[in-house]
Formats: C-alpha cells, sequence, structure tokens
C-alpha cells in the first residue's frame, strides 16, 4: 500500500476531492460540509498523512476521509510516505511547499498551475532534476475521458490544423484547464503568443513552430465550461469535457504510477511550455496585444 501526503488546500476543492478518491469518505459527514461526492476508489495507495496551515480544516479532511495523521509541520511527513501531493489552495503560490518533498527526493505532484512565474516554474523543475525527484504538474483536463476518447481516433478528422479552446475563469488559475486539453491534442513547439482580449476576457492566438494558429479563450464572466473544436482536412470534431470524477482520478491513478516506478508520465518540459504560453499571453494582453515569443 503506497503512503500519500497530502499537502496544502484543505479548504479547497482538490484536496478534498484526491483525498476522497485515495481514501474513501464518510458520506453523511461529506454532505454536511459540503465536499464533493465522488464515486471512484482507488486502490494500492492512501492518504496516510495531512497538512494545512489551517489546522481545523486538514482534521476535517482527515476525519472525513479517515487520513492517520495530521502533522504539525508538513516536513514532519518526509521519511513516513512514499510520495505527495502539493494541493492547489488557490493563492498560486502553493508551489513553494513542494520545495522541501523535493529535495528529499520524493515522487511529488504539484497541482495546477505550477506557478504564476515562468522563473519559478523552471527553479522547481531544475531541483526536482537535481534531487532526482520523480516530478509531474498539471491540469487534470490533460487525463480527461473526452480527450483521451478523441486521441483514439484522431486520424478520422486527418491533419488538424487549427482549433479554439474555452474555459471560465482566470487567464492563468483557470485557463491552464482548457490550455493543456488543447496542448495533449495539437502538442508541443508553440512558437509565439498574441492576446488580442483584455484582462478577464482573453483570447489568445497560438502560433506553433510549423505555422499552424489556434484560438485560447478565457472568460471570467461565462458559464463553466471545457469546450474545444479541432479542424482538420478530414474533418472536425467538438470535445466537451464533463466527467470530472474521470479527469481526477485518471490523473491520480498517472501519478500514483510514478510512485511505483518513479518514472514522470510525460516531460516536465512540455509543463513549462504550457506556463510560459500563458504567462505570456497575460503580458501580451498587458502590452496591448503584442506577439511574444516563446523562449
Amino acid at each position: 500500500m503506497l503512503k500519500i501526503g497530502m499537502v496544502g488546500g484543505a479548504k479547497a476543492w482538490h484536496a478534498r476531492s484526491f483525498s476522497e478518491m485515495l481514501n474513501g469518505y464518510d458520506e453523511d459527514l461529506a454532505r454536511q460540509h459540503k465536499f464533493p461526492l465522488y464515486k471512484t476508489k482507488l486502490e494500492g495507495a492512501r492518504v496516510t498523512h495531512i497538512w494545512d496551515p489551517d489546522r481545523e480544516a486538514a482534521e476535517l479532511i482527515a476525519k472525513i476521509c479517515g487520513i492517520d495523521k495530521v502533522v504539525d509541520e508538513m516536513e514532519d511527513m518526509i521519511g513516513e510516505i512514499d510520495g505527495v501531493i502539493i494541493a492547489d489552495d488557490k493563492t498560486m503560490q502553493h508551489q513553494k511547499r513542494a520545495i522541501p518533498f523535493l529535495k528529499a527526493g520524493l515522487p511529488t505532484f504539484v497541482d495546477k498551475p505550477l506557478s504564476p512565474s515562468i522563473e519559478e516554474a523552471e527553479e522547481v523543475i531544475n531541483l526536482a532534476r537535481e534531487y532526482k525527484a520523480p516530478f509531474m504538474s498539471c491540469s487534470a483536463l490533460r487525463y480527461a475521458k473526452e480527450v483521451e476518447e478523441f486521441l483514439a481516433k484522431k486520424e478520422e478528422i486527418g491533419d488538424i490544423l487549427t482549433g479554439n479552446s474555452i474555459c471560465s475563469g482566470d487567464l492563468i488559475f483557470y485557463g491552464i484547464h482548457a490550455m493543456e486539453q488543447l496542448y495533449v491534442c495539437i502538442g508541443p513547439g508553440i512558437r509565439s503568443v498574441q492576446n488580442v482580449g483584455d484582462e478577464g476576457r482573453d483570447i489568445v492566438i497560438i502560433t506553433k513552430e510549423d505555422g499552424r494558429k489556434f484560438i485560447l479563450t478565457v472568460y471570467k464572466e461565462i458559464f463553466y465550461l471545457f469546450q474545444m473544436n479541432l479542424y482538420g482536412t478530414k474533418g472536425w470534431r467538438e470535445i466537451r469535457v464533463e466527467d470530472s470524477d474521470y479527469f481526477y482520478s485518471n490523473m491520480l491513478k498517472a501519478f500514483l504510477r510514478m510512485v511505483e516506478t518513479k518514472e514522470p508520465p510525460f516531460p516536465a518540459e512540455e509543463t513549462l511550455e504550457i506556463i510560459k504560453t500563458l504567462v505570456l499571453a497575460r503580458q501580451s494582453a498587458q502590452k496591448k496585444g503584442e506577439t511574444i515569443y516563446i523562449p
């Protein structure tokens, strides 16, 4: 049985969801405290340790999900766990908590987004390499069922020439979902970004190294959705991602495989390219739609 540590985010959606899927939960208590109510229960691993700066919030997850130890300091779980999840806490500062675990060489999942700073994202990835810590960071939409189904029959629409991906929310904090679902379909190699929208109403033209262009749209005021259209030489497809139970649990399976095998499920360079795209897209909007090239 793999022992997993949960660090931070105890009052947010992800830490609660991941703990439920790994440990199960007391349904009555979960309903009472407005927790998610996911049905998937993964085997072979448990969250055995949890830490959050709000100890009361950590103790609540521990009670609902049967987590054995609420630790006083997050470093206290090092040496007692096989891998760690650094959960998103909505501050975009959660990634800073990964440092002691990476230095300990522990398999580490840093929830999305890895960082709102390109330099910091590079530092975290370099730290993982330096200490040989298996590392992954992504949006769960990388593992969406609907995206998987498209990829399995991708050849039916021929060569993908263009497309668009859209979601609600902030460009970096939530736009990473729309970006990541597009990225796994069109692959790496982004040359430049141009944000022709406004803050809160971002419309980003993404140009790939081969010249193909795609549109990323992130609007704070639109209704919650993850939707994508891809157009090819033989046809087109609409992809609407709706099964959150699947994409969360499938991502956790990839993390657990990494804990077991010590092999990351995808290159960290992909995570860095996604972060660069989003951060520079924000800078492009601030520069009135200037085209910015990806370094």
